[in-house]
């Protein structure tokens, strides 16, 4: 996400990560050792979540310029890089 973010800000890419820990302590201490540079949200409830409808952690979730849900990803694999990117691009040159 942080190099997505470095890449692509400029072109307007934002990037909103959701920790759904229920100890916020817990969630404090994992983002003191990642240091994020993006805006993390706390949701304990899984709000946003059900909201998304997602089936599994991590979850991504990108949203085009109008606020549309257009990709979804369950879990992360380094091999699918360069659809995530490509996918981020397709969303970004659309006006």
């Amino acid at each position: 996400m942080e190099t997505l973010k470095s890449t692509y800000q400029g072109q307007g890419l934002e990037i909103v990560a959701v920790n759904l820990d229920s100890d916020r302590a817990d969630a404090d201490k994992f983002l003191k050792q990642l240091h994020p540079t993006f805006d993390v949200r706390f949701d304990p409830k899984g709000e946003l979540a059900e909201l998304y409808k997602v089936q599994g952690m991590p979850s991504s979730v990108l949203i085009d310029r109008h606020g549309v849900m257009r990709f979804t990803h369950v879990g992360f694999r380094p091999a699918d890089r360069t659809l995530y990117e490509a996918q981020v691009r397709e969303l970004l040159d659309e006006k």
